[in-house]
């Protein structure tokens, strides 16, 4: 059930590109504004989320940056500048990406394309098949005549940026290319910041010079302030999380996109095996932070995404694996349980145990601000659903297990999937995919809940019934994407029709007996 929206191969591109595109007028510029005032205005408007005005300036940016890296200002002292020139190509990339980032996001996938090569062309770098090359080669040290600095290391997550956006705009082998080249440019940046962070913790550099002077060389960039060794850590392990869900990426792909090639199972564990290495040292490094900063809100590190347990749960199933994959389900759900049930409690979905601890969850959801800290809204989406793939596969196949364990382990799967949906209704109760999930919940329990389940089920075929008749009333007959939308609505009703009409046999059997 997915609203009429048809489903993509991958979820990681349902994230980047929306749909729809604008259109812009000429930007009216005082002549005497600074390029960094618009650029800091067109920044600001990108956080606002007024995509148009913050194309527009960043395109005036781009336009006067062009001039400035490729124009025919010879006279200028600061075109013979070739430090300035430098500055300018790095502004420029930096625009550039934003840029792309806009464009994807109204739907414009092709300039953003162009876009994003661009701005990775500035920084002297070429998608290309000898990037693949180096990502295989395990043996090649990354460090290999690098620049071991903090300059360097933002280099390489930029760089990294830019080839992983333009790996969600890409599919098959061209996305393959491009989050491998982003994948290799990651590992540099954190091998990196892990030197760095070495040389911080040690009282002398390897060569004996004193740790300040090995500072000053390795962490001073123009126009940023030194990093604090906090600061330093963090930013270490922003990146090792941007690497892992990069792994992620590459594997969703061989389990999409790439799923027929000869290698894919092999390729897609030994990318979730990275990945999971890397969420383990993120995860550990959280219950640390969390224990000794228990009184400091500005130590404290959000616990790392769940994206590593979830990607190896869809792995798992996909090899009729069912118990690992709620094995790792279970450690999933374990990051995002506390936001969960408290949320859940806000739309009467929490668990047992009356009115007060309903009150005292929701209060627990002001208090630490767990909200803020869950995965995305699909995410979760998707965790609920795996939690009903897990316990519909174990009960179905498991035949020879004890049938109490077997009814333990479904129950837990409905209800966690019952919280992870409460949630969601919590944020918006008018997606017809949530309700119609939260009726399979209930009627995943064994014995199944029916009540439960014809209510959810029942404001589902509501919702169904009205979005079709608001598709009909204003439907083309020349538009053939409207024809197709209406068609998978009517799909949808007669699924939940089909449903109820179960639900009714079903009802009408149990008073039977």
């Amino acid at each position: 059930m997915a609203g009429g929206k048809k489903k993509k191969s991958s979820s990681k591109k349902k994230a980047s590109v929306a749909a729809g595109k604008g259109t812009r007028g000429k930007t009216n510029l005082p002549s005497s504004i600074s390029l960094d005032d618009v650029l800091s205005q067109a920044e600001s408007a990108m956080e606002m989320a007024d995509v148009e005005v913050a194309l527009q300036l960043f395109e005036y940016v781009a336009s006067m940056l062009r001039n400035r890296v490729h124009g025919d200002n010879a006279t200028s002292s600061e075109a013979n500048d070739e430090r300035n020139v430098e500055e300018d190509k790095k502004t420029l990339a930096s625009v550039l990406g934003k840029m792309g980032e806009l464009k994807a996001s109204m739907g414009n996938v092709d300039a953003a394309r162009v876009d994003f090569l661009d701005a990775i062309e500035l920084m002297g770098h070429s998608l290309n098949v000898a990037a693949c090359n180096i990502y295989n080669d395990v043996s090649m040290d990354l460090l290999d005549n690098v620049d071991i600095n903090l300059s360097t290391a933002q280099h390489c997550e930029h760089l990294a940026g830019l080839y992983l956006y333009l790996g969600q705009l890409s599919s098959g082998c061209e996305a393959l290319t491009s989050f491998k080249t982003g994948v290799h440019e990651l590992k540099k940046a954190v091998s990196i910041l892990e030197r760095l962070c070495n040389c911080a913790a040690s009282p002398k550099g390897n060569d004996n010079t004193p740790i300040g002077e090995v500072k000053k060389e390795m962490m001073e960039v123009d126009g940023i302030k030194e990093m604090t060794s906090e600061e330093l850590i963090r930013y270490l392990e922003e990146t090792r999380r941007q690497l892992c869900s990069a792994h992620c990426s590459i594997a969703e792909l061989y389990l999409t996109d790439l799923c027929d090639e000869p290698d894919a199972e092999i390729a897609c564990e030994k990318e979730l095996q990275s990945a999971i290495k890397l969420d383990e040292i993120s995860y550990e490094l959280f219950s640390n932070k969390s224990k000794s900063s228990s009184n400091d809100s500005n130590n404290k590190l959000d616990p790392p995404p769940p994206d590593a347990l979830q990607t190896m749960a869809n792995l798992r199933m996909s090899q009729s694996r069912p118990h690992d994959a709620y094995e790792c389900m279970l450690k999933a759900y374990e990051r995002m349980k506390v936001g969960c049930e408290a949320m859940s409690a806000l739309v009467g979905l929490g668990k047992d145990g009356g009115e007060l601890e309903m009150q005292n969850n929701a209060q627990e959801l002001v208090e630490v601000d767990a909200a803020s800290c869950l995965p995305s809204y699909e995410f979760r989406c998707q965790t609920a659903k795996l939690f009903l793939e897990c316990g519909s596969a174990m009960n179905c196949n498991e035949k020879s297990e004890p049938a109490s364990d077997n009814i333990t382990t479904t129950k837990k799967c409905a209800e966690s999937a019952i919280q992870i949906l409460g949630s969601l209704m919590a944020e918006n109760d008018e997606v017809v995919e949530v309700w119609y999930l939260l009726g399979c919940a209930f009627m995943a329990f064994l014995p199944p809940n029916i009540d439960s389940a014809q209510y959810y089920w029942d404001q589902c075929m509501t919702m169904l019934i009205k979005v079709k008749e608001e598709m009909e009333e204003c439907i083309d007959d020349d538009n053939y994407d409207a024809a197709k939308d209406l068609e998978a609505i009517e799909q949808q009703i007669d699924e939940v029709k089909n449903k109820l009409n179960d639900l009714g046999m079903k009802d009408k059997m149990d008073n039977s007996i």
